[in-house]
């Protein structure tokens, strides 16, 4: 009688073993695609917002308007975008006035605003909490404590915060997965992943 060639019972259940231990090491990195996908397109939003914060300023640099707000900068998005006194940003509905000139915009719709303003992309953003199921960012400002060109220092509200809706979402910005923030100041925009 001639011996078969092939595995024994044991053998294949070492295999067996082998390849569910691959599995189970294997299958969160798999499934933890689609956190980087979108902490890789959050990433990219926050970068397109800041290359949109940066062209304003240079705009408003070549405009000769050092150390001046302007209100409806013109030759950019319309010549609706509103610039403080340090270049950046503030809003499309300040007036020509220029009221409260450290703060973005006028109320909590500004942050959203100012987002659908500087960014040409399909993703929006909404001030009311009524909205959050049928947009991508939940947006507000924030007051801080800033420094003005004299040394004095003031409480304004120059800063944006946008909390993704789309994963785990939380009102809290400091909680919150995902948020892009902005501060009007500086002209910095990042993004935040909080654990």
């Amino acid at each position: 009688m001639v011996k078969g060639k092939g595995f024994t019972l044991i053998e294949m259940m070492v295999v067996i073993v082998i390849l569910a231990t691959l599995a189970i090491i294997a299958a969160p990195r798999f499934l933890n695609l689609s956190h980087d996908a979108r902490s890789s397109m959050l990433k990219g939003v926050a970068s397109e917002y800041q290359q949109a914060v940066s062209f304003a300023n240079h705009k408003w640099a070549i405009e000769g308007r050092a150390n001046q707000a302007q209100v409806n900068l013109p030759g950019y998005v319309d010549g609706q975008l509103d610039i403080n006194d340090v270049g950046f940003p503030i809003g499309i509905d300040k007036n020509a006035a220029l009221s409260a000139p450290y703060n973005i915009g006028r109320g909590q719709k500004a942050c959203a605003e100012l987002f659908q303003t500087l960014l040409d992309t399909s993703l929006t953003a909404s001030h009311q909490q009524a909205n959050i199921e049928t947009v991508d960012f939940f947006a507000r400002r924030q007051s801080n404590s800033i420094t003005l060109p004299d040394g004095s220092t003031t409480t304004a509200q120059s800063k944006c915060y946008y909390i993704y809706t789309k994963d785990s979402f939380n009102l809290d910005p400091e909680v919150a997965k995902h948020v892009i923030w902005y501060d009007s100041r500086t002209g910095d925009v990042t993004y935040i992943t909080n654990s």
